[in-house]
């Protein structure tokens, strides 16, 4: 892994018993929605917790901007998140690599910052400093969208269970 990447696991605990209670209630599919459903809602603590830190070192982040006639989106938005189809978890990213013209890679400069360049020819390009965004919203906001999914589970159990119910 290179030292560009930026990966982490984190294990949390619930009550399990208390949700395989509940997820009795419901067939597979709805099931694995609930927990797909719970794990989106936690992940989105930390994406917004990363888009506030990068609108507040780059205002512009949060405008959309246009460019040789085509309208980017804001910057902030292509903070991505995925949840995994079979549901054993999610991923916050700043790359995307599933769209096509896609803006995400600024955010990896922002938040690495890039070394001295130069060119061929000598003409100094510069470097940028490292502003740290994303990482910081990650360990700001971990605790907060850990202690939130058991309740974001139970929530989506109960959610898909009162929809069945009628």
């Amino acid at each position: 892994m290179s030292d560009a990447q930026i990966q982490a696991s984190y294990k949390v605990e619930v009550d399990t018993d208390k949700i395989n209670r509940l997820l009795i209630q419901l067939n597979d599919k709805e099931a694995k929605n609930a927990i797909k459903s719970a794990l989106r809602k936690s992940a989105l603590i930390i994406r917004k917790g990363a888009q506030s830190n990068l609108v507040s070192f780059f205002p512009t982040a949060s405008k959309s901007v246009t460019k040789n006639g085509i309208t980017h989106k804001p910057l902030k938005n292509d903070i991505n998140i995925a949840v995994y189809r079979n549901a054993s978890g999610a991923r916050i990213d700043l790359l995307d690599k599933r769209r096509k013209d896609a803006r995400s890679y600024i955010l990896r400069f922002i938040e690495l910052g890039t070394t001295e360049r130069a060119t061929k020819k000598g003409a100094n390009r510069g470097n940028m400093n490292a502003y740290n965004f994303f990482s910081n919203a990650v360990n700001e906001k971990k605790k907060e969208a850990e202690s939130v999914l058991q309740q974001n589970i139970i929530d989506a159990i109960n959610k898909i269970a009162s929809k069945k119910g009628k």
